[in-house]
């Protein structure tokens, strides 16, 4: 696999391409994103995909673009061939953040949308799940529907399917897969 420090260069560079293609987005300072330093959140994340951080001591209410920005991190695992595409959504997505808007109000997800790689920007439930499969060290499985649910705690058998009504097992997972 390519390092990941220059597939982020490479993939900020087509997300910047890119976003001068879009032309809602043409009378925003789109070259300065390339200035942000990039870097990677920790590999056992499971929530968080991507992150734009800001400068100590500026508040996001004045955020006024690039400048204001510290870095932008994403998730290591969506570095991988797999994921590279949501990768670039990801950095697209952080990117609106950098160029100040802050919230995801109707503004902030009319932009989200211009992004091109429509499957790309469907993919982040996927990505989530295979996040927290890949943290889970037990994973609740309904005996009716067989649908799992991963999680980093045992369940204790309190917990029902939400399909079926069926109290979960617990299952632990072994390194080469489940073990009841």
């Amino acid at each position: 696999m390519e390092d990941e420090e220059k597939l982020l260069v490479r993939l900020a560079g087509y997300v910047v391409h890119t976003m001068h293609q879009i032309p809602q987005l043409s009378q925003l300072p789109v070259n300065e994103l390339q200035k942000i330093p990039l870097g990677r959140l920790r590999r056992d994340a499971t929530r968080l995909h991507a992150v734009c951080r800001y400068q100590k001591g500026v508040k996001k209410s004045e955020i006024s673009g690039p400048t204001d920005v510290r870095c932008v991190d994403v998730h290591p695992v969506s570095l991988t061939d797999d994921w590279q595409r949501y990768a670039a959504f990801l950095l697209y997505h952080e990117f609106l953040h950098a160029l100040g808007f802050t919230g995801h109000d109707k503004a902030f997800r009319n932009l989200e949308s211009l992004w091109p790689d429509l499957e790309a920007k469907k993919m982040g439930s996927s990505f989530g799940n295979h996040l927290r499969k890949r943290a889970a060290k037990w994973l609740w499985i309904c005996p009716q529907c067989s649908k799992e649910h991963p999680r980093t705690r045992r369940g204790k058998g309190r917990y029902r399917c939400r399909e079926c009504q069926i109290v979960l097992v617990d299952v632990k997972v072994e390194a080469n897969g489940p073990k009841g």
